[in-house]
């Protein structure tokens, strides 16, 4: 197999599990995000470490992602935050499953399946981030619609936090209270709920959930940073590697990869790296990134290209084929991490996560052995 893989730590997973349920105030429970096949760690793997003194759901945005992890055996609850069409609403509710609604076309598909089963639903309110969400103008509908259907049954209202990583930002409090203004709202008209959760993961590390209600976290489960600034990292739970395959000895002034970007500026070792931006490793690192060789920074040279990139080893000593080479974690006592990554691509932590394809297969560890090797997961 090729020398390239990403080590999923499930311990590391669990561990975070924990801590962030031991941070929720009382009465709070934590719904795992787990979409985007867990940020694309793996979401039938580390589901099972949801265990229900951790976890009170788990929530993802897709159907399908969902009927995966039931085929995996999953048994914990399962919201889908949609949107969903009516088909597939109908085959949430046959399978358990609970439904995100956004707004009123939603609802209504949700009540024509409530017709003849019971349908359970989490009614998405738009407190100011303006993508989904039901707003005040909308709610005298809503509410008519859930009167329409005995069979529906409105388990949650939420909504979503548009800035909530900047500490700074009033907007997540202002948010917040409309929130509260608009569900009251519904309250006065006769539509509420047994429960609420508006926090993602950077609100939960504010310590801004609220007593009784559920926290929505994703992104801090994965050991990434949720604030834009302070240090609020859990344990990074993917580890992505790879190995030297070729090295070479290049005089002053050669080229090296596509378009001839780099030029050695003294006699250079050079280290070839079976990876590529067919694997996720972003064409924006070019002549940008560091990797770590034997503990210590090796700088990217010349164009990532599909399948292979190369890295300047000469002041790495002893370097040598076969060396493991870190592309995302730790090696020693250097780290790469995402967060870093993501500034020099320009992007966030959510999306080199993400990125990682389905052609690196996934090595899933506990306690730093090996259980699961699964290849284009």
């Amino acid at each position: 197999m090729r020398p390239t893989w990403a080590e999923i730590d499930s311990a590391a997973f669990g561990r975070n599990l924990a801590t962030v349920a031991s941070r929720l105030p009382p009465g709070s429970r934590l719904i795992a995000v787990m979409k985007a096949n867990a940020y694309g760690h793996g979401a039938a793997e580390l589901a099972k470490e949801c265990t229900p003194d951790r976890v009170a759901m788990i929530a993802v945005v897709m159907l399908e992602e969902a009927m995966e992890l039931r085929r995996a055996g999953v048994t914990t609850p399962l919201l889908v935050l949609g949107p969903l069409s009516e088909a597939q609403v109908r085959i949430a509710a046959e399978n358990g499953i609970d439904v995100g609604v956004p707004g009123p076309e939603e609802l209504e598909a949700a009540t024509r399946v409530a017709r003849d089963r019971d349908v359970v639903i989490h009614l998405k309110i738009d407190s100011g981030m303006g993508r989904m969400g039901s707003t005040e103008g909308e709610l005298p509908r809503i509410v008519e619609l859930v009167r329409s259907a005995p069979r529906l049954k409105v388990a949650a209202l939420y909504t979503h936090y548009a800035n909530a990583g900047d500490p700074d930002d009033p907007f997540t409090v202002e948010q917040s209270a409309r929130f509260d203004a608009l569900v009251e709202t519904l309250a006065k008209a006769g539509l509420s709920a047994p429960l609420r959760h508006r926090a993602n993961s950077a609100a939960m590390m504010r310590g801004m959930v609220r007593p009784g209600e559920y926290a929505r976290v994703g992104i801090a489960l994965y050991g990434a940073e949720a604030l834009d600034a302070g240090e609020s990292r859990l344990e990074p739970v993917m580890r992505w590697r790879t190995e030297i395959v070729r090295l070479k000895d290049l005089p002053k002034g050669h080229a090296v990869g596509y378009a001839m970007t780099f030029r050695t500026e003294r006699p250079t070792r050079l280290a070839t790296l079976p990876v590529g931006y067919a694997d996720g490793y972003n064409r924006l690192l070019s002549n940008k990134g560091d990797v770590l060789v034997r503990g210590m920074r090796a700088p990217v040279v010349g164009r990532v290209s599909m399948d292979l990139i190369t890295v300047d080893v000469t002041d790495v000593p002893g370097a040598s084929c076969g060396d493991e080479v870190i592309l995302i974690g730790r090696q020693g006592d250097e780290e790469v991490t995402v967060e870093e990554i993501a500034a020099k691509t320009g992007t966030i932590s959510y999306e080199v996560l993400c990125g990682v394809s389905a052609r690196v297969p996934r090595v899933y560890r506990v306690d730093g052995r090996a259980t699961v090797r699964s290849r284009f997961q």
